[in-house]
């Protein structure tokens, strides 16, 4: 066997084997939830559904749920708001320090959440800002910020800026041109941009555990919360439901817009 196609099956075999792991958590999840015992065991000795009864057992599960998605919406359109004219910017212009900005705005994925909370925290307490939902949006827009930036640069690098141009010489104001068909062209990166930032705010601890106070709190912390005091597989039950409803948006949006293949080019 050439070295070649060794070199092939090795990288075949160690993909599918980090593709195992990463999904095992989520089978063991969706597996433990239909389990008929007291406890989290693996594999289940029996099976049942009583489980997914007894998610409203969870302390506020429904008002916090509520709560993180109202966050999460908001994050989600504002960071992607923000990020259109950030990533046009980025992508279309050349000017000073630029990479140094491009570096800033996308700074959030490679800092630990710990420290953003962290910083957040202090920035808060410094400026004597009161703890509300306002303060915990603020602190999810800081967290994913980046991601909307990311797929938007994407979406313009995929783009054709020629289409633009023709718009413009046919007599199109700037702003039709923008709404027309440099939006439409952008649609992908919207929409991969808006799933980013929505999902990793919803179901975010460690920024929501500096910023929430009592009255106020989120679905994974309510869960958290109930993992710490409980061992039943309520949490699983309830993961499962969240997995199956994350994976359907996100199949859809990929058959649709092509999302996760954006994600991957960009």
């Amino acid at each position: 066997m050439s070295e070649d196609r060794l070199f092939r099956y090795f990288i075949t075999w160690l993909g599918w084997a980090a593709m195992l792991f990463l999904v095992f958590p989520v089978v063991l999840t969706v597996v433990v939830s239909f389990s008929g015992s007291q406890f989290i065991e693996f594999p289940p000795k029996s099976l049942s559904v009583d489980w997914y009864t007894n998610i409203a057992k969870i302390n506020k599960i429904g008002e916090a749920t509520l709560l993180s998605l109202l966050i999460a919406a908001l994050t989600g359109l504002l960071t992607v708001a923000m990020a259109i004219p950030a990533a046009l910017a980025l992508a279309r212009y050349d000017f000073p320090c630029k990479g140094a900005i491009s570096a800033f705005l996308l700074s959030p994925v490679a800092v630990p959440m710990i420290a953003i909370g962290i910083a957040i925290l202090q920035f808060f307490i410094w400026t004597g800002l009161p703890f509300n939902w306002l303060t915990l949006l603020v602190g999810h827009m800081v967290l994913v910020s980046a991601y909307p930036v990311r797929t938007l640069i994407a979406s313009l690098t995929l783009s054709n800026p020629s289409l633009e141009e023709a718009a413009a010489s046919l007599g199109a104001s700037r702003w039709t041109v923008f709404r027309t068909v440099t939006l439409s062209q952008l649609t992908p990166g919207l929409i991969s941009g808006f799933l980013f930032a929505f999902l990793i705010s919803f179901d975010n601890y460690p920024i929501s555990i500096f910023l929430v106070r009592s009255g106020l709190t989120t679905m994974p912390i309510e869960v958290f919360n109930y993992i710490s005091q409980q061992l039943d597989p309520t949490p699983a039950a309830f993961s499962t439901i969240y997995i199956i409803i994350v994976s359907a948006i996100i199949i859809f949006a990929e058959r649709r817009f092509g999302v996760i293949s954006l994600s991957v080019k960009g």
